[in-house]
Protein backbone atom coordinates (compact mmCIF):
# COMPACT_ATOMS: atom_id res chain seq x y z
CA UNK A 1 0.00 0.00 0.00
CA UNK A 2 2.82 2.31 0.86
CA UNK A 3 4.37 1.56 -2.48
CA UNK A 4 1.20 2.59 -4.33
CA UNK A 5 0.99 5.87 -2.39
CA UNK A 6 4.56 6.68 -3.43
CA UNK A 7 3.68 5.86 -7.05
CA UNK A 8 0.69 8.22 -6.89
CA UNK A 9 2.90 10.97 -5.42
CA UNK A 10 5.54 10.37 -8.11
CA UNK A 11 2.91 10.45 -10.84
CA UNK A 12 1.47 13.66 -9.33
CA UNK A 13 4.93 15.25 -9.29
CA UNK A 14 5.53 14.22 -12.89
CA UNK A 15 2.18 15.69 -13.93
CA UNK A 16 2.95 18.93 -12.11
CA UNK A 17 6.42 19.08 -13.75
CA UNK A 18 4.89 18.43 -17.17
CA UNK A 19 2.25 21.08 -16.49
CA UNK A 20 5.01 23.56 -15.62
CA UNK A 21 6.89 22.69 -18.83
CA UNK A 22 3.69 23.09 -20.84
CA UNK A 23 2.94 26.48 -19.24
CA UNK A 24 6.54 27.61 -19.84
CA UNK A 25 6.35 26.38 -23.45
CA UNK A 26 3.07 28.22 -24.03
CA UNK A 27 4.53 31.35 -22.41
CA UNK A 28 7.63 31.20 -24.65
CA UNK A 29 5.48 30.59 -27.74
CA UNK A 30 3.19 33.52 -26.91
CA UNK A 31 6.20 35.74 -26.17
CA UNK A 32 7.67 34.93 -29.58
CA UNK A 33 4.31 35.56 -31.29
CA UNK A 34 3.94 38.91 -29.48
CA UNK A 35 7.52 39.85 -30.32
CA UNK A 36 7.08 39.06 -34.02
CA UNK A 37 3.71 40.84 -34.10
CA UNK A 38 5.19 43.86 -32.32
CA UNK A 39 8.11 44.02 -34.71
CA UNK A 40 5.77 43.71 -37.70
CA UNK A 41 3.50 46.48 -36.40
CA UNK A 42 6.53 48.68 -35.63
CA UNK A 43 7.89 48.05 -39.13
CA UNK A 44 4.52 48.93 -40.69
CA UNK A 45 4.38 52.11 -38.60
CA UNK A 46 7.89 53.11 -39.70
CA UNK A 47 6.97 52.40 -43.34
CA UNK A 48 3.78 54.42 -43.00
CA UNK A 49 5.60 57.34 -41.34
CA UNK A 50 8.28 57.31 -44.04
CA UNK A 51 5.64 57.32 -46.81
CA UNK A 52 3.90 60.27 -45.18
CA UNK A 53 7.17 62.21 -44.92
CA UNK A 54 8.03 61.25 -48.52
CA UNK A 55 4.69 62.70 -49.65
CA UNK A 56 5.47 65.95 -47.82
CA UNK A 57 8.92 66.02 -49.44
CA UNK A 58 7.48 65.70 -52.95
CA UNK A 59 4.96 68.40 -52.09
CA UNK A 60 7.83 70.68 -51.01
CA UNK A 61 9.64 69.96 -54.28
CA UNK A 62 6.58 70.94 -56.31
CA UNK A 63 6.52 74.19 -54.34
CA UNK A 64 10.23 74.64 -55.16
CA UNK A 65 11.17 74.40 -51.47
CA UNK A 66 14.14 72.21 -52.31
CA UNK A 67 16.05 72.54 -49.04
CA UNK A 68 12.94 71.59 -47.07
CA UNK A 69 12.39 68.66 -49.45
CA UNK A 70 15.96 67.51 -48.82
CA UNK A 71 15.41 67.65 -45.06
CA UNK A 72 12.19 65.67 -45.41
CA UNK A 73 13.77 62.98 -47.58
CA UNK A 74 16.59 62.67 -45.03
CA UNK A 75 13.97 62.33 -42.27
CA UNK A 76 12.12 59.67 -44.29
CA UNK A 77 15.40 57.77 -44.61
CA UNK A 78 15.78 57.79 -40.82
CA UNK A 79 12.36 56.14 -40.54
CA UNK A 80 12.88 53.59 -43.30
CA UNK A 81 16.33 52.94 -44.76
CA UNK A 82 15.48 53.19 -48.45
CA UNK A 83 18.24 54.28 -50.79
CA UNK A 84 15.79 56.31 -52.89
CA UNK A 85 15.25 58.66 -49.95
CA UNK A 86 18.99 59.38 -49.76
CA UNK A 87 19.39 60.02 -53.46
CA UNK A 88 16.30 62.26 -53.48
CA UNK A 89 17.72 64.19 -50.52
CA UNK A 90 20.96 64.71 -52.45
CA UNK A 91 19.14 65.82 -55.61
CA UNK A 92 16.92 68.17 -53.58
CA UNK A 93 19.88 69.80 -51.84
CA UNK A 94 21.55 70.15 -55.23
CA UNK A 95 18.48 71.97 -56.56
CA UNK A 96 18.62 74.18 -53.47
CA UNK A 97 22.27 74.86 -54.40
CA UNK A 98 23.41 73.49 -51.04
CA UNK A 99 26.25 71.56 -52.64
CA UNK A 100 27.88 70.54 -49.37
CA UNK A 101 24.74 68.72 -48.18
CA UNK A 102 24.02 67.41 -51.68
CA UNK A 103 27.47 65.82 -51.91
CA UNK A 104 27.19 64.49 -48.35
CA UNK A 105 23.99 62.57 -49.12
CA UNK A 106 25.04 61.55 -52.62
CA UNK A 107 28.34 60.19 -51.24
CA UNK A 108 26.34 57.98 -48.86
CA UNK A 109 24.56 56.53 -51.89
CA UNK A 110 27.79 56.30 -53.92
CA UNK A 111 29.42 54.21 -51.18
CA UNK A 112 26.58 51.65 -51.10
CA UNK A 113 26.67 48.30 -52.88
CA UNK A 114 23.82 49.12 -55.27
CA UNK A 115 25.79 50.16 -58.37
CA UNK A 116 22.70 51.42 -60.18
CA UNK A 117 22.00 54.09 -57.59
CA UNK A 118 25.69 54.44 -56.83
CA UNK A 119 26.45 55.47 -60.41
CA UNK A 120 23.50 57.89 -60.47
CA UNK A 121 24.88 59.51 -57.32
CA UNK A 122 28.45 59.63 -58.67
CA UNK A 123 27.24 61.22 -61.90
CA UNK A 124 25.29 63.88 -60.00
CA UNK A 125 28.34 64.55 -57.82
CA UNK A 126 30.45 64.94 -60.97
CA UNK A 127 27.94 67.43 -62.38
CA UNK A 128 28.01 69.43 -59.13
CA UNK A 129 31.81 69.57 -59.31
CA UNK A 130 31.63 70.54 -62.99
CA UNK A 131 29.19 73.34 -62.20
CA UNK A 132 31.69 74.60 -59.61
CA UNK A 133 34.59 74.38 -62.12
CA UNK A 134 36.35 71.63 -60.15
CA UNK A 135 37.63 69.67 -63.14
CA UNK A 136 39.87 67.35 -61.16
CA UNK A 137 37.03 66.05 -58.97
CA UNK A 138 34.67 65.95 -61.95
CA UNK A 139 37.06 63.71 -63.87
CA UNK A 140 37.68 61.52 -60.81
CA UNK A 141 33.94 60.95 -60.28
CA UNK A 142 33.30 60.22 -63.96
CA UNK A 143 36.20 57.75 -64.12
CA UNK A 144 34.79 55.89 -61.10
CA UNK A 145 31.64 55.27 -63.13
CA UNK A 146 33.55 54.24 -66.26
CA UNK A 147 35.80 51.85 -64.33
CA UNK A 148 32.91 50.26 -62.40
CA UNK A 149 31.09 47.03 -63.26
CA UNK A 150 27.65 48.53 -63.86
CA UNK A 151 26.79 50.04 -67.23
CA UNK A 152 24.35 52.50 -65.65
CA UNK A 153 25.33 56.06 -66.63
CA UNK A 154 28.54 54.85 -68.32
CA UNK A 155 27.51 56.34 -71.66
CA UNK A 156 26.74 59.72 -70.09
CA UNK A 157 29.97 59.58 -68.08
CA UNK A 158 32.01 58.88 -71.23
CA UNK A 159 30.31 61.77 -73.03
CA UNK A 160 30.90 64.23 -70.18
CA UNK A 161 34.46 63.02 -69.69
CA UNK A 162 35.19 63.58 -73.37
CA UNK A 163 33.82 67.13 -73.08
CA UNK A 164 35.75 67.97 -69.91
CA UNK A 165 39.11 66.51 -70.95
CA UNK A 166 41.58 69.02 -72.38
CA UNK A 167 43.45 66.38 -74.38
CA UNK A 168 41.89 66.00 -77.86
CA UNK A 169 43.13 62.41 -78.25
CA UNK A 170 41.58 61.40 -74.94
CA UNK A 171 38.33 63.10 -75.92
CA UNK A 172 38.35 61.22 -79.21
CA UNK A 173 39.01 57.95 -77.36
CA UNK A 174 36.05 58.53 -74.99
CA UNK A 175 33.66 59.45 -77.82
CA UNK A 176 34.71 56.37 -79.80
CA UNK A 177 34.30 54.12 -76.76
CA UNK A 178 30.83 55.53 -76.21
CA UNK A 179 29.85 54.96 -79.85
CA UNK A 180 31.26 51.41 -79.94
CA UNK A 181 30.16 50.14 -76.53
CA UNK A 182 26.75 51.82 -76.36
CA UNK A 183 25.42 51.93 -79.94
CA UNK A 184 21.80 52.34 -78.77
CA UNK A 185 22.50 55.16 -76.34
CA UNK A 186 20.87 58.54 -76.85
CA UNK A 187 24.37 59.97 -76.40
CA UNK A 188 25.71 58.36 -79.61
CA UNK A 189 24.48 61.04 -82.04
CA UNK A 190 25.83 63.96 -79.99
CA UNK A 191 29.10 61.99 -79.58
CA UNK A 192 29.36 61.56 -83.36
CA UNK A 193 28.84 65.31 -83.84
CA UNK A 194 31.54 66.11 -81.27
CA UNK A 195 33.88 63.53 -82.79
CA UNK A 196 33.39 65.10 -86.21
CA UNK A 197 34.31 68.52 -84.75
CA UNK A 198 37.49 67.02 -83.28
CA UNK A 199 38.46 65.55 -86.65
CA UNK A 200 38.34 68.95 -88.36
Amino acid sequence: MKHKAEDVVTIKEKLIAQKKKLVIGIFIFLSIVFLITGFYIYNLKQESDAKEIEYEAYKAMLQKKFSQAGDLFAKAYEKKKKIIYLINAGYSYSLAEDNKKAIEYLNKVASMDDETFSNLAKFKIAMIYLKNNDKERTIKSLKEIINGKSIVMKDAALFELAKVTDNREESRKYYEELINKFPYSTMVEPAKVELEKLNH
